[in-house]
């Protein structure tokens, strides 16, 4: 059987999980951006700043990484095409310069997908929904309770997914799937059964809904702004702003 996800909501007492959820939705999306033209300095600070939260909100960094193990060798692939030239004669060759840009550019969507996951794992599914809501009110021809709802779907059914294919996997390794050596055949052996998974349990979750007469009008938790939000984003606009250094 496979390992519950560390992706998820897990209650607790951090400093996150205090802060209100609209504070954090603005973090993300403002980290986010300026991660584009962050350089070193704000990389490195960044993230040691998103591990501190990550030990703060009680995650353990070793089964973060696990989970977003196929999230890792992604960006590996991403650094190795940036990276890897071929010359004449079909020899690879390494560029200096192209590795180091190519680090950057990993680190930077490493970043943001860690700063995602820290919302997804302090903010409750209901409170992501009703921040979103509540920043897509002003946005005309935007039913924003209607966007917020399939973004909190989303949220809820990530971790689901990442388990049934921790699950997948231990069956395949189960039943010998190591001793095939075509990658194409493992990558279909994996996926085909993951997709029918998704989709039944999408259409489990579907028919749940309607069998409780889900509609769009419900109530929304209470939003508070305090002093502790106004605290978080002094820092995370001090943070933002060593994108200036040198």
């Amino acid at each position: 059987m496979g390992e519950l996800s560390a992706i998820g909501f897990s209650p607790g007492r951090s400093p996150l999980h205090r802060l209100d959820p609209r504070t954090k939705q603005a973090l993300l999306m403002g980290l986010s951006l300026v991660s584009f033209w962050g350089g070193l300095p704000f990389l490195l600070l960044a993230s040691a700043t998103m591990v501190a939260l990550f030990h703060a909100a009680g995650l353990r960094l070793g089964q973060v990484l696990r989970e977003t193990r196929y999230f890792l060798f992604f960006l590996g692939l991403v650094f190795a095409i940036r990276t890897v030239t071929l010359s004449h004669g079909w020899i690879p060759s390494v560029s200096g310069g192209s590795a180091g840009e190519a680090l950057t550019i990993c680190w930077r969507l490493l970043l943001m997908v860690g700063m995602g996951l820290l919302l997804m794992a302090t903010t409750r599914t209901a409170d992501i929904r009703a921040a979103l809501a509540w920043y897509l009110k002003p946005v005309p021809f935007v039913d924003q309770t209607m966007a917020a709802t399939m973004v909190g779907l989303l949220v809820r059914l990530l971790p689901l997914i990442l388990l049934q294919a921790s699950e997948l996997s231990d069956a395949l390794r189960a039943r010998g799937i190591q001793r095939r050596k075509n990658p194409l055949v493992r990558l279909e052996r994996f996926t085909m059964p993951l997709f029918r998974r998704v989709f039944l349990s999408a259409d489990e979750l579907v028919a749940a809904m309607q069998a409780r007469c889900y509609s769009n009008h419900r109530t929304t938790p209470d939003l508070a702004f305090t002093w502790r939000d106004g605290l978080a984003l002094g820092v995370g606009t001090l943070l933002g702003l060593t994108v200036l250094l040198p």
